[in-house]
């Protein structure tokens, strides 16, 4: 019984659940103002503004409105604040969820790297999943913690995704070239077919990729799958041909040569070293 409980309260504090949600009305004038450093939760909260406005004080301490169609990011325990501001005449109302659990707090942070206050379209999927989630952690719906952890990773996942995709329609091509190369650096493909596939020239992507890297994309790449190489030879046990492969070397021979310029030795003397 007693390994069972362990089990129990494990879950409770490890899947990811919902520490409060609702929808709230706040008259102007009143003492609507939060600061997040007084409050010792593990808590990252979602809050969206349906109309009024708020304040929302970051960890720089900018400040920043929050106005009807928005939605804030923010955690418990860091240095920002959010509420009414002075002069206000309209009355706020908002509609928020509060997630947590490991890991939850790092995905957050992620997400806020796009800024913590964000556009939400009013006809997207996103508002619809935060009903949805406000729905299953009502005590009425009789949710199970395994599934309500699965809905929450797929709200922030959602999240993500809306994120990503406003940002890569407002980046140039080059841009979204440079990042997918950073993001896809033992990717099989050539300089000339990225570039080629957002219709930049390969001058540009390489001066492009120089000023915001500091480094040439070819040099960038061979950095990045050699260490994916190295990785894999000494972690795993998976065949040379296949480490080759999934580090986005052309061939074996290709690996073997880098491996030696790097460590004076083959992939096979690499990983017999390691064992």
């Amino acid at each position: 019984m007693a390994d069972r409980q362990d089990v129990v309260r494990q879950e409770a504090e490890t899947l990811w659940r919902v520490n409060g949600f609702g929808q709230e009305r706040h008259a102007p004038g009143g003492s609507y103002w939060f600061e997040n450093r007084e409050r010792d939760s593990q808590t990252v909260v979602f809050q969206h503004c349906l109309s009024g406005l708020i304040h929302f004080r970051d960890q720089r301490r900018a400040i920043h409105q929050v106005l009807p169609g928005h939605a804030v990011l923010f955690m418990h325990g860091e240095d920002s604040a959010y509420g009414i501001p002075r002069g206000a005449t309209e009355p706020f109302v908002t509609q928020f969820i509060g997630l947590a659990g490991a890991g939850v707090r790092e995905h957050w942070a992620l997400l806020r790297r796009q800024g913590s206050v964000i556009a939400v379209d009013p006809e997207g999927p996103v508002l619809p999943a935060l009903r949805k989630l406000m729905d299953l952690a009502s005590p009425r719906s009789g949710c199970d913690a395994a599934t309500m952890a699965m809905e929450l990773h797929a709200f922030v996942m959602l999240l993500f995704t809306s994120l990503r995709q406003a940002h890569v329609r407002a980046q140039t091509p080059v841009e979204r070239a440079v990042d997918d190369l950073l993001r896809h650096a033992t990717a099989p493909w050539s300089l000339k077919q990225l570039a080629e596939r957002h219709g930049v020239s390969r001058e540009h992507l390489t001066r492009s990729f120089r000023q915001r890297l500091g480094v040439s994309p070819a040099a960038y790449l061979a950095k990045a799958r050699l260490e994916k190489a190295l990785e894999l030879l000494r972690e795993t046990t998976v065949p040379v041909a296949q480490v080759a492969r999934q580090a986005g070397f052309s061939s074996t021979h290709t690996l073997a040569r880098q491996v030696r310029a790097a460590t004076g030795g083959s992939p096979r003397a690499v990983r017999r070293k390691e064992g």
